[in-house]
Order: structure tokens, then C-alpha cells, then sequence
């Protein structure tokens, strides 16, 4: 597990320095698979900390293709960089909430009763809700377009 992650870091490392892109995926897939071998050697019942470990991943990943983009021959506009970082930091911390929310949902449907019951239909609303929002977007920007 040490020496997959320090391939992993390795790879990272070395992507970042002669700035392409094409390592980045195998060095974080090589980080989630450290992780995996992790959880399989530990066997959580569940881990809280897979929450924090998917947001990290996100967020390195998201700033690891900013650190190549800007090598690029383009300079960027002033407020540019600092905005793309906020959004990343955005999707960050995104990433981390609905995780929370899913691990709690996870934890809940283990435990079962009417817990999970409550759950089950809390989701199915969300999911009815967002389905409402999606097709009134689509209908608005076709009739944007006519």
C-alpha cells in the first residue's frame, strides 16, 4: 500500500513538473487505488473518512490541471487564475457535503426502521424535485431560442 502510493506521488509529482496532462489521471487513480487497498486491508464498516479522501482527490486533481493550464504560452486575464480557484475550492467543499449527505443516507439505510423509510422518501422527493427543475430549464432556454 506505501509503495502504491509512492508510485502514485511520484507521478504526480513528476506530471506537475514537466507540465503535461496526460499523467494526471493515472497519478490519481493510483492515489484512489492506495486508498482502495486501504480499505480493503482495514475493512471499515464504514469509513468517515472516505468523505474528506473524495473531496481531497477532487480538489488536487482540479488544481493539478490549473497548475498545467497556466504553463500554457496564453497569459491569463487579471482575476482569472483567482476565480477558477475559488471554484475549485467550491467544488471542494461541494464534494464534501454531498458526500456527508451520502454517508449519512449510507449509515441510515444499514441501520434500517423507519429511519431508512424517512430517508428513502426524502430522496425520492429530491430526486422528483430536481427531475421538475431540469425539464423547466430545458423548456425555458427552447423557448429562449425560438
Amino acid at each position: 500500500m506505501v509503495a502504491l502510493g509512492a508510485v502514485a506521488m511520484v507521478t504526480l509529482v513528476l506530471a506537475l513538473a514537466v507540465g503535461r496532462p496526460e499523467p494526471l489521471p493515472a497519478a490519481l487513480g493510483l492515489i484512489a487505488a492506495a486508498y482502495v487497498v486501504l480499505l480493503v486491508l482495514d475493512n471499515p464498516p464504514l469509513d468517515g473518512r472516505a468523505v474528506v479522501f473524495g473531496a481531497v482527490l477532487i480538489t488536487i486533481g482540479e488544481l493539478s490541471y490549473l497548475s498545467v493550464e497556466l504553463r500554457g504560452s496564453t497569459p491569463a486575464e487579471p482575476g482569472v487564475v483567482a476565480r477558477r480557484v475559488g471554484w475549485i475550492a467550491m467544488t471542494g467543499l461541494g464534494a464534501l457535503g454531498a458526500g456527508g449527505v451520502l454517508l449519512a443516507l449510507a449509515d441510515g439505510l444499514h441501520t434500517g426502521g423507519v429511519a431508512a423509510e424517512a430517508i428513502g422518501v426524502a430522496a425520492a422527493l429530491g430526486a422528483v424535485g430536481l427531475l421538475v427543475i431540469a425539464v423547466r430549464s430545458t423548456v425555458r432556454s427552447t423557448q429562449g431560442d425560438a
